[in-house]
């Protein structure tokens, strides 16, 4: 190490607290272990903008809330503001962090970058007969999956086996609105709808990238769904579904992102999900012959070189900012080189 590099003033991490205050946990304790100065950032208070005007942070990192529908937008809108009228740095990336918990924006980013997903129709009621709208979503052919715009673990999910269902569904959401959970009253979808195609008898993988690191297995089934079954395969992910990862991550830029991927019976993939944010509380998130590791691309030889160790620490937030850091310590030293 260069004593210019052992020189370089500290790199302070802001995070930005929400609603819940334990989603700042996991980047506190990831920290601590790389001995990285914090400061905790009230991003929901009214002075949120004098909050990080008054900031020392090199870098923000976010873990929006996204169970209530009006809380993530709020989140979008100050992180819109904060990278593009404060000029901050965040980490994941603003596009990544406008794509999680919001499936309408999932699914206008996977068609408009020909990302290989199952069909999905995003249908706005407003001033529409329900007649106009019913042959849109039977060309998806029944059973159709009705799906909310926020929700996780299948929350929000459910299948519509026929016209007299759909058309029941689609009275209720443009009257009274649908509730994806009797509990929480506060986020009721009403007006739109999101339908997708149900491919049957599929496989689900989580593909995992974060940074240079890669991760798989599969999120076995519970009852007529995967997600929230809490059942894990821990099978090697095959090679090609990697590639796939890869190389949506490389057409969004993507450093931090874990994607849903359904495998049919004649081998074809579908990108579900994009979660830049995603449950990972396993210190490894793959398991290769019983070994904890992860995947290396190697560029040169085009190969993926499996590495064994536990990378997935405080929720995998540790391996985000050691991520993050270097890019900031690279750029810093690129600054430098050219000022000389």
């Amino acid at each position: 190490m260069s004593s210019h590099e052992k020189n370089q003033p500290a790199i302070i991490i802001g995070i930005l607290e929400g609603f819940k205050k334990f989603s700042s946990h996991h980047y506190k304790n990831a920290c601590n272990d790389l001995g990285l100065g914090y400061e905790i950032i009230d991003f929901v208070s009214p002075d949120w903008i004098k909050n990080i005007e008054k900031s020392k942070a090199d870098l923000f990192v976010a873990q929006p809330e996204g169970s209530v529908s009006v809380e993530k937008q709020m989140y979008d809108e100050r992180l819109y503001f904060l990278v593009h009228s404060m000029g901050k740095k965040i980490y994941p990336s603003f596009d990544e962090l406008f794509i999680y918990k919001n499936k309408r924006n999932m699914v206008y980013w996977l068609e408009i970058h020909k990302i290989p997903h199952p069909k999905t129709k995003v249908i706005y009621l407003r001033n529409r007969e329900l007649n106009d709208v019913v042959p849109w979503l039977e060309e998806l052919q029944y059973p159709i999956i009705y799906k909310t715009n926020t929700g996780s673990a299948a929350a929000g999910v459910h299948l519509v086996n026929s016209k007299r269902q759909l058309n029941r569904l689609l009275k209720k959401i443009s009257r009274s609105g649908f509730v994806r959970k009797p509990a929480n009253k506060l986020d009721v979808q009403r007006g739109y709808a999101i339908f997708q195609q149900h491919i049957p008898d599929a496989k689900q993988w989580r593909i995992i990238k974060i940074g240079e690191s890669y991760f798989g297995h599969q999120k076995l089934k519970a009852g007529r769904f995967h997600s929230g079954s809490d059942r894990i395969g821990w099978y090697d992910p095959p090679k090609s579904i990697l590639q796939l990862c890869k190389d949506v991550c490389d057409r969004g830029n993507f450093t931090s992102m874990a994607l849903d991927i359904l495998e049919d019976a004649m081998g074809n993939y579908y990108v579900i999900g994009l979660q830049t944010i995603f449950g990972s509380y396993n210190p490894s998130q793959m398991y290769i012959d019983g070994k904890p590791g992860r995947y290396l691309y190697d560029e040169l030889n085009d190969e993926w070189i499996f590495e064994e160790g536990y990378f997935n620490k405080h929720y995998s937030h540790k391996l985000r900012l050691e991520y993050a850091i270097n890019q900031i310590l690279i750029e810093r030293k690129n600054k430098h080189m050219t000022i000389q």
